[in-house]
């Protein structure tokens, strides 16, 4: 065994994600004895609410860093997102400046809204609809760090963290220097941004602001963003601390057009419906937010966070028929406190509670106008324990109760069939629990394996219980109330690093019960939501960064997940909009002090049309894109040029079959060809 160790530490093997299998086979512990780490504290929120160690958080956590996102090609939240987390992404707008980009952790497809929770330093940024989250309304030039946590979280963040949470991580301060950049592309496209830091003693204010427009590369594709975030933090004594933190947002974005009854690739992409010309959304936003963190003796700390946000957004949609104007109306109240207390050797105890008021409301203007408002009261309460057993092991666990009352009020409604719903005021309440337990294992500094199962769970959307899809024109407003989806997941992974690399990898498996989903009836060609049968979820996450020298940088990225019915009608089939393989590679060379060269390459395997249950029609190809950039440096100035899709490769990230409802087996939404930027920074 001493020789096998010495012989794979001359050769530099850096692979030590074999250790991985340590839980299987106890050997795997020895050969690790010979890995000699860098031992750098990384401390994150999104495993415990509680900025603490990621040596002990047992689940798939990644972070991106600010540094990461200063050195890439992105141009806004969801490109950093896609090539440096490796998180698979879909969009429906089209839009150049990345609107409407959705993330999809653990493989959910047209669900993935609603199944990936996103919040901004701990509080949700989740529409209570269906609608993505406005990660454009987060200008990059704030971000501190990126937390992703792969997997199941109800217990620490409640509804919606079945697949995973991506909590977005703001300045605060220190010695980070101001900065404003200006960015113009392809297509009339043009970015400004700015991010201003103050420090003084224990007070530090930071300023951030985002402006993009673009002409859009199709006709009807234009769109523009503005959007602005501000946070004070005041100091008082020790590690306590409050804050006051302000975020607001305007979007317009003009919907392109689907190319209809052409597979991908075929087609011209620039095709234009005049009917449809004008089509699109505009929408506003803000949140308030306020908080707290105070030690209460040696061994407790109390925070709390109040947040309130609100948003309205105005679409029109202008089909044969006629012009369909949609107005709606959205606002939160959040409000978060718990303790966290130190036992000592005998580990710590955090005890929180929630509570969650939403109202959304939607009015429709057409031939057949209706109102409907929906009021959405969530309290939960939760417990964590972290039991250290010695110096390397430790047990964790947790449980959740959520109860959320629901009020819909409706008026001139119409369920899936289009038949009346009779005007009036539906009363509803639903329960949920969410658990957890896993086992820690940090066998040397820097080094770790775990295991974890747990139990997660989401509750119907507001616009589940009545809803219109632009896409096939259909109501789907269902006149019943949803079950609470249930998940259940076990995982095993690990961290690991040897000398300048690391390492993040997981394996999971995650059984879903109830799952909320729209459904195509090809009995009646109309839609409806409904708790679907069940559906079996497995994959593998494998992250890489590596400093191959002084110059060189690399990461990559694998993702493998598969999503099949293992129940009902549909049974062996695949879910929609799940490609099963994704590959990400990035690289940064440092040629000299001044010139630096980089790229990504991004690979996301076949996948089926959105609606296609059956699997009976072809896939939407697989498909393979990359950014390169050169970037020079002359004291506070940064200058860089970006070819983005560098081979102008001919794809899309959404597609749509709606044969079951007597309309097109194929059509989809191109993705941009090749463009460029040009970027200026000063640093000051």
């Amino acid at each position: 065994m001493n020789q096998i160790k010495k012989t794979l530490h001359q050769q530099g093997c850096r692979f030590t994600f074999l250790i991985f299998f340590g839980t299987i086979f106890p050997q795997f512990e020895v050969l690790a004895q010979s890995v000699a780490p860098s031992n750098i504290e990384t401390l994150v929120v999104s495993g415990s609410r509680f900025e603490e160690n990621i040596d002990r958080i047992p689940a798939n956590l990644q972070v991106i860093s600010k540094e990461q996102i200063q050195q890439s090609s992105s141009t806004n939240l969801a490109d950093v997102l896609q090539q440096l987390g490796n998180v698979p992404m879909g969009n429906q707008s089209g839009s150049l400046l990345g609107i409407g980009a959705t993330p999809d952790l653990g493989g959910y497809g047209a669900t993935a809204t609603s199944n990936t929770l996103i919040l901004l330093n701990g509080i949700r940024l989740n529409p209570i609809d269906s609608s993505s989250a406005s990660l454009n309304s987060i200008p990059i030039s704030s971000i501190e760090r990126i937390e992703i946590l792969n997997g199941g979280a109800s217990v620490q963040f409640g509804n919606n963290a079945t697949g995973g949470v991506i909590n977005i991580i703001t300045k605060e301060g220190g010695d980070q220097p101001s900065q404003v950049s200006l960015s113009y592309g392809s297509y009339g496209t043009l970015i400004t941004d700015a991010s201003i830091i103050k420090k003084e003693g224990d007070r530090s204010l930071v300023i951030s602001a985002n402006s993009s427009k673009t002409n859009g590369w199709r006709d009807n594709s234009d769109a523009l963003s503005t959007s602005f975030n501000g946070r004070l933090t005041q100091g008082l004594g020790g590690t306590d601390k409050v804050f006051l933190e302000a975020n607001a947002y305007h979007m317009q974005t003009n919907y392109p057009y689907f190319i209809s009854g052409f597979e991908v690739g075929q087609g011209s992409p620039y095709m234009a419906n005049p009917i449809k010309k004008g089509n699109g959304i505009v929408q506003d936003g803000s949140l308030a937010r306020t908080g707290i963190s105070k030690e209460l003796g040696n061994n407790f700390l109390f925070e709390m966070e109040a947040a309130y946000g609100s948003s309205s957004a105005l679409s029109n949609d202008n089909e044969s028929f006629g012009l369909t104007i949609f107005q709606y109306e959205k606002s939160q109240l959040d409000l978060t406190p718990r303790i966290k207390a130190n036992w000592g050797r005998w580990g710590s105890s955090i005890l929180g509670f929630d509570r969650n008021i939403s109202d959304g409301s939607r009015n429709i203007q057409s031939s057949t106008p209706s109102q409907n408002h929906v009021n959405l009261k969530n309290d939960s309460i939760y417990f964590m324990e972290r039991l250290p057993i010695n110096d390397q092991f430790e047990m964790m666990g947790g449980f959740r109760r959520q109860k959320q009352d629901i009020s819909w009020t409706t008026a001139n409604s119409y369920d899936s069939s289009y038949t009346p719903i009779s005007n009036g005021n539906y009363l509803t309440s639903f329960f949920a629990n969410a658990y957890d337990i896993g086992i820690n294992y940090r066998y040397l500094p820097g080094q770790r394996l775990y295991t974890k199962y747990d139990q997660s769970y989401r509750f119907a959307n507001t616009d589940e219980y009545f809803g219109y899809n632009p896409i096939t024109g259909n109501n789907f407003t269902n006149g019943a109330i949803l079950r609470p989806q249930i998940n259940k997941t076990i995982e095993i992974g690990g961290d690991f690093t040897y000398e300048d690399t690391k390492v993040n990898a997981s394996i999971f498996q995650t059984n879903s019960h109830d799952e909320i989903r729209l459904f195509n009836d090809p009995n009646t060609y109309s839609q409806t939501n409904i708790n679907d049968d069940d559906i079996r979820r497995t994959g593998v996450n494998f992250n890489v960064i590596s400093k191959i020298s002084n110059r060189l940088r690399i990461g990559t990225g694998f993702r493998y997940q598969r999503a099949v019915y293992t129940s009902g009608a549909n049974i062996g089939n695949l879910v929609s909009l799940v490609p099963q393989y994704l590959f990400n590679l990035n690289a940064r060379y440092q040629a000299t002090s001044q010139i630096a060269l980089g790229g990504v390459l991004n690979y996301v395997s076949a996948q089926y049309y959105d609606g296609d249950l059956q699997n009976t029609y072809n896939q939407m190809p697989s498909y393979v894109f990359g950014d390169v950039y050169a970037e020079y440096r002359l004291k506070v100035w940064e200058a860089r040029f970006t070819i983005k899709n560098v081979s102008n490769a001919n794809y899309a990230v959404y597609g749509n079959n709606i044969a079951a409802l007597g309309g097109n087996a194929y059509q989809y939404l191109p993705a941009p060809p090749r463009f460029f930027w040009a970027t200026l920074k000063y640093n000051f």
